[in-house]
């Protein structure tokens, strides 16, 4: 159960790290080593498989216990089974699972499967399951063009591979540059032809 809080922890600390400024996550992937990495991953996965057996027993304890507790309150006076009890329980039952999903589902972005799967992702070194030709397209690119980005790939690199994550910042990194370009060349745009405009 300690690996299982562990692993709970370091995806709360990755919530944080992506609701963080950009220049964070950036130092944060910039100063990762691989073996830093490769622990995180070992640690995910026994922390995962945990993760599912308790949720598993966890969701399935409560709604049997919702269960019993409709079961009890209907038949706590008597014990004729009727149709209109039957289907009060089995209709209540499949109202509060469907609650109980709709909670999962929310508690799947936080630290559910769908958070383990990121978590794993964000770490996987670049390949195709992971990373489209596209997205890697794109980084080459920005790498290309962006001082920034280069630096960013070459501090990375000194220190270990590039993973699925470098390859979003990379992206971004250039993307944040292209955009500044872009402001201030719409910015400029017909300045020249506005200065010879003369004035009413």
């Amino acid at each position: 159960m300690i690996t299982l809080f562990k692993g709970l922890g370091l995806l709360l600390r990755d919530n944080e790290l992506y609701h963080s400024p950009f220049e964070k996550q950036v130092a944060h992937w910039k100063n990762l080593s691989e073996e830093q990495i490769r622990s995180e991953v070992a640690l995910l996965a026994k922390a995962k498989s945990q993760w599912l057996v308790a949720s598993i027993i966890g969701w399935q304890a409560a709604s049997l216990l919702i269960l019993g507790l409709i079961t009890n309150y209907l038949w706590r006076d008597d014990f004729q089974i009727s149709f209109t009890r039957v289907v009060i329980v089995f209709g209540s039952w499949v109202s509060i699972l469907f609650v109980i999903w709709f909670m999962a589902n929310m508690f799947d972005h936080t630290a559910g499967f769908e958070r383990w799967m990121r978590a794993f992702n964000s770490r996987a070194r670049i390949s195709s399951d992971v990373d489209s030709v596209e997205t890697v397209a794109d980084a080459l690119e920005m790498l290309k063009h962006y001082p920034e980005v280069l630096d960013y790939k070459q501090a990375v690199s000194a220190r270990r591979e590039l993973r699925h994550e470098d390859v979003v910042i990379m992206r971004e990194l250039g993307r944040m540059r292209q955009h500044s370009e872009l402001v201030g060349k719409l910015n400029h745009v017909g300045e020249d032809g506005l200065r010879l405009q003369p004035a009413f």
